[in-house]
């Protein structure tokens, strides 16, 4: 998913956003792992999200996801879906 914030915000600020967030994905059901990206120079915002199956993904990515990106960030998300035909852990994992 990626969405576009309409004006700048610092890196800071949305490390802050995110933090503030972490907790409503810890008991997610479904989910595997969620990562919050920003690029602050295009002051775009981008997840990945690896959940178990399609239909987790699918309830989660409803009308009220929508709602409250357009609520919290004035944006609509443009929201897509890959096939994750593997993972692969580095030496570090």
């Amino acid at each position: 998913m990626k969405y576009k914030l309409p004006a700048p915000v610092p890196r800071e600020d949305m490390a802050e956003a995110f933090a503030l967030a972490e907790e409503q994905f810890a008991s997610l059901p479904g989910l595997v792992r969620k990562y919050f990206c920003y690029d602050e120079g295009a002051h775009c915002g981008h997840s990945v999200y690896l959940f178990t199956d399609q239909a987790s993904a699918e309830a989660f990515f409803g009308p009220r996801f929508v709602l409250s990106m357009q609520e919290k960030f004035s944006t609509t998300p443009e929201v897509f879906g890959v096939d994750t035909v593997l993972v692969v852990d580095g030496p570090e994992a």
